[in-house]
């Protein structure tokens, strides 16, 4: 079984609940919120701040904040700051020239990737954190 990287929704996650409340918060509430390791959503953190997605604040009342409006951060501007992995690979392996198959898939696989992924990045550019807290809000009423 493959692994799977959540640090796309971890960053959704952690900006959506600073954008919905509107407040800042530390690395360890964001990590609570998420249930996960207080370590790992800092690293998260550190991409979107160096994305310039969020801005941090040190000190006793220190934390993080958004860097700009959630209306002008988009899905793709998150999931680029992150760098995830690709929709799918394309395995590797030795090719067998008596087979068309074999000597033909990966160029074939790879045009199919390209098309993935360009559509995701495509749904991800027309959403925003803003459109994210809305549909969050209203299946909280």
């Amino acid at each position: 079984m493959a692994s799977v990287n959540t640090q796309f929704s971890i960053a959704v996650h952690v900006l959506a609940a600073i954008a919905n409340y509107k407040t800042t918060f530390t690395s360890e509430v964001l990590a609570g919120s998420v249930n996960a390791n207080p370590v790992f959503v800092k690293r998260i953190l550190v991409k979107l701040s160096k994305a310039k997605l969020v801005t941090t604040t040190v000190g006793k009342s220190g934390g993080y904040d958004l860097a700009r409006s959630p209306e002008s951060i988009s899905l793709f501007d998150i999931y680029s700051a992150v760098s995830p992995p690709s929709a799918f690979a394309i395995h590797t392996y030795e090719e067998k020239k008596w087979c068309v198959v074999s000597s033909n898939i990966k160029e074939v696989m790879g045009e199919v990737l390209i098309g993935t992924q360009n559509a995701v990045e495509n749904e991800l550019k027309r959403t925003t954190l803003a459109d994210v807290v809305s549909k969050i809000r209203s299946k909280s009423r």
